[in-house]
């Protein structure tokens, strides 16, 4: 029941979120105006919550409350923690790509999604990041020694 709640009031705040931003102008993807980030964000987090509140309203009533007991992510929060601060330790050596490659494939790795799946979607993940803002927006981030 909490976390149906939950799902819910983060649709409405995502919802509220969008009405605010929609005043602003977009631009275009070759000269984005101030709205063009926070409209991309906030559709962004409009179809996660929606994805969050389809999947909860799916289960049954005695799973929906996906509640654990005190202290049970306490490693997940401290391999996430580590993660990032290899993360950024690395960045400056290996780079961007491998960097995010790394952190995304490892973090899903943690998180219990299997070898393969958590490789490919770091390997799209990092390389369609590096794609859309090295290339496409002309954001300089660091190649490394590596590259």
């Amino acid at each position: 029941m909490i976390e149906r709640l939950l799902a819910l009031a983060v649709l409405v705040a995502s919802g509220v979120y969008l009405a605010n931003v929609l005043p602003l102008p977009l631009g275009s993807p070759a000269r984005p105006g101030p709205g063009f980030y926070p409209m991309s964000v906030g559709a962004f987090g409009a179809v996660v919550a929606l994805a969050w509140v389809v999947s909860v309203f799916r289960r049954t009533p005695a799973t929906a409350g996906g509640l654990t007991a005190p202290g049970a992510g306490r490693g997940r929060v401290g391999k996430t923690a580590g993660l990032l601060v290899a993360y950024c330790l690395l960045l400056g050596w290996t780079g961007y790509p491998i960097a995010a490659f790394g952190f995304t494939g490892l973090l899903l790795r943690g998180l219990g999604a299997g070898w393969a799946a958590a490789l490919v979607i770091g390997l799209v993940t990092s390389a369609g990041t590096y794609y859309l803002f090295g290339v496409l927006l002309g954001v300089p981030l660091p190649l490394g020694v590596l590259l």
